[in-house]
């Protein structure tokens, strides 16, 4: 607990107060004292207004994400379209806080170059005031509209994805396991069992295996075992025997040594799990979500919430935030002033690109729908598959999805879908890898499901990805499986008329017609 005479000459302070007030503009507040909140919603808008409350023991201040033309009005009944109305925006706050000091000060560092390679600028950084850091891009750095939809009605949703899509960067490209060594960059190291140690997690918990050969993700239960497969009945055995004899057939059955991935290779790498080692705050992330105001105490440390240098992250020293130490910084967290609008439309789109699921998915038709039996040429597909075969700058992860579905409900078998998705991947100015290429593949085939690609309305899948150029029949139509149903059935009925009129002819110069004659 924070001595009262602590808090009250910290936060008697002008400076202080007036940092506090400017954070909290358009913002819900949240006022701590000690262990409990007090009452929701609240605001600040007079520098008085903190002492007033530090006097009645307050000992923090936190801040919505969102931003509200009238926080007063928030109430926990209020329906979703009641406070898309209400939002005027939401800035994105990472916060990175992990059991490890070291650990915490690297992943951020690794999340602010990552920012910077995706070309955003307005980045800032402070210290939690505990064990981590907090992130911020404002919200000014997005696109006024994702698909067509208002970016302020985005939230949770988009800092969400985007959270989960930069942790999968980092690991993927800024984060390596050498032997015993897990290398943050090019030369930062912590030994892996420091990691396990503070963490208190296993190997597999703190990171992911990967085939060697087909780069699939290998789930921890599947280890390696013997499998003997009859040839004449088909029927398979998991045995640990050097031999073994059908029972229905009594012939000798052939013996397979599985791999603990299903493409059958015992090779394979590790990944660093980044979500692992973070607080869960970082990804649960709800409607009225708050963070630490910046230069607010933290109740545990005693320390101050101090905005710092992003270049600074790797040097930072925690005695600088003591109370008695703390000066007001140069630099601003959530800084407006210098915003480059919508330079962060290329992380959101990533991110909405990442590893998009079917139950993400809002589908117009939730009915069952007859799938046809034949595979469809080519010749019959409508224009936003045409043109996405022809390859894609942009979306592609997208586009693999609906490509999936749409063949499967055009009758193609898993063969030939999986041939015609590396065909098409050689068209693409940047290759996809092929756990992104065949990953949806092999869920599709476990899941059993034949489902209708995104309709045609779902701009998302088609539209924002340029491939939405519609002929006279798309126009009747929802859903481009429709487009070769409709096309088909008109081929069938042109294919019978042909027939009928061949009948006619032939019937036209038939003996019986000749006599006739």
């Amino acid at each position: 607990m924070l001595p009262l005479n602590v808090t009250l000459s910290y936060y008697k302070r002008r400076d202080i107060q007036e940092e506090i007030i400017k954070a909290a503009k358009n913002r819900e507040i949240a006022v701590r004292f000690d262990d409990k909140f007090g009452s929701r919603p609240d605001v600040l808008n007079n520098p008085n207004d903190i002492l007033e409350l530090a006097k009645q023991k307050a000992t923090s201040f936190h801040a919505s994400e969102e931003l509200w033309s009238n926080p007063l009005q928030l109430n926990p009944n209020m329906k979703k379209n009641e406070m898309d109305s209400l939002r005027i925006g939401w800035d994105l706050v990472l916060d990175i806080d992990c059991p490890m000091w070291e650990l915490s000060r690297l992943i951020t560092w690794l999340v602010i170059e990552s920012l910077k390679e995706h070309n955003i600028k307005a980045i800032s950084v402070k210290f939690s005031g505990n064990k981590g850091f907090h992130v911020g891009i404002p919200f000014e750095s997005f696109p006024i509209k994702i698909n067509k939809i208002p970016t302020k009605e985005l939230f949770p949703y988009a800092p969400q994805k985007i959270t989960l899509y930069l942790l999968d960067y980092i690991s993927s490209n800024h984060i390596k396991i050498e032997n015993e060594k897990i290398i943050f960059g090019k030369k930062n190291t912590i030994l892996l069992k420091d990691i396990i140690e503070a963490t208190k997690k296993s190997m597999d918990e703190l990171t992911t295996r990967y085939c060697s050969r087909c780069n699939e993700v290998i789930k921890k239960e599947r280890e390696k075992r013997t499998e003997f497969l009859c040839k004449k009945c088909g029927s398979v055995i998991v045995a640990n025997e050097p031999y073994m004899k059908c029972i229905k057939c009594n012939i000798f059955m052939e013996k397979f040594e599985s791999g603990i991935c299903n493409c059958g290779s015992n090779d394979y790498s590790r990944k660093f799990n980044t979500l692992s080692v973070l607080n869960i705050d970082t990804i649960l992330i709800s409607s009225r979500h708050l963070y630490r105001i910046p230069y607010s105490l933290h109740e545990k440390s005693g320390l101050v919430s101090l905005p710092l240098d992003q270049d600074d992250v790797l040097r930072f020293k925690k005695d600088s935030t003591k109370p008695e130490n703390v000066k007001i910084s140069e630099f601003k967290f959530l800084d407006r002033e210098n915003v480059v609008k919508g330079e962060a439309s290329r992380l959101i789109v990533q991110a909405f690109d990442f590893n998009p699921r079917v139950d993400e998915i809002d589908f117009e038709e939730k009915k069952k729908f007859e799938i046809l039996e034949d595979a469809v040429p080519e010749e019959l597909f409508p224009p936003c598959i045409k043109l996405g075969l022809a390859g894609l700058k942009d979306g592609r992860k997208r586009f693999v999805f609906v490509l999936i579905n749409f063949l499967v409900s055009a009758g193609w078998d898993y063969d030939s879908i999986e041939k015609r998705l590396k065909e098409w991947n050689k068209k693409n100015p940047e290759l996809l890898r092929e756990v992104n290429l065949l990953g949806q593949l092999r869920y599709h085939k476990q899941q059993k499901k034949k489902i209708l690609p995104p309709n045609c309305n779902n701009s998302a899948y088609y539209l924002d990805i340029g491939i939405c150029k519609p002929d006279n029949l798309c126009n009747k139509i929802k859903n481009p499986v429709i487009y070769v149903v409709r096309k088909s059935k008109h081929l069938e009925k042109d294919d019978w008329g042909k027939k009928n009129t061949d009948k006619k002819d032939k019937k036209a110069i038939s003996p019986s017609n000749k006599k006739q004659l």
